[in-house]
């Protein structure tokens, strides 16, 4: 007898705001300026976007805040779908639980995560084959990718987004309610015109 193994199917979904002037990288507009955050925005995107499509995924989708968004997304090669809910953690459980019903490893990350790479991604669903849930803490204190094979809604509900509470907080939950988890090598992502400078200092330029 032959022993077949069933392939996992895997999903990503990049969550992204719609490219909008004065709606993105609110922080780096303050420092300098909407043009050149939305001109942040546009490259994360893309840059993001790529290295999902780059993974072992099965699909790739993107999630934003804007339906009018859906042919610029589209243009990337990947399905677009709007977000759906009131605060974010409503959202990501929205998204979640919708890429559960139709894949067995479904993985969020942000449109911010620039530092992941196709390897770091095909890591986190290989985390997947052993536990239920996988997160990749951020330096600041939150994180930039979870995934899971199975909805995890008591994770998401009236987190403090933004704050640097909110990996110790989805560490305690999922301990709590006994998950089997893998948490990732720490990673950095881009927020303010100081991440710019650290880690793509070319991006100044806005004719990059």
């Amino acid at each position: 007898m032959v022993l077949r193994f069933k392939q996992m199917t895997k999903l990503i979904q990049v969550f992204a705001k719609a490219p909008v002037k004065g709606q993105v990288k609110t922080r780096i507009a303050k420092a300098a300026g909407g043009d050149f955050a939305l001109h942040i925005h546009h490259k994360l995107c893309a840059a993001v976007i790529g290295t999902a499509l780059a993974s072992d995924a099965d699909e790739v989708e993107v999630w934003t805040t804007n339906v009018a968004a859906q042919q610029y997304f589209e243009e990337f090669g990947t399905r677009c779908l709007q977000q759906q809910g009131t605060h974010l953690g409503t959202r990501m459980d929205f998204a979640l639980r919708h890429g559960l019903a139709r894949y067995d490893q479904v993985i969020i990350v942000g449109a911010d995560a620039l530092s992941i790479t196709p390897d770091y991604l095909a890591e986190a669903f290989r985390a997947l084959d052993q536990s239920s849930v996988v997160v990749g803490p951020a330096l600041d204190g939150g994180y930039i990718m979870i995934g899971a094979t199975e909805p995890v809604s008591f994770v998401f509900g009236n987190m403090p987004w933004g704050t640097a509470d909110v990996m110790g907080l989805t560490l305690e939950r999922l301990l709590t309610n006994g998950v089997n988890f893998h948490v990732m090598g720490d990673r950095w992502d881009i927020d303010t015109l100081q991440d710019i400078e650290q880690h793509v200092p070319q991006w100044l330029k806005t004719e990059s």
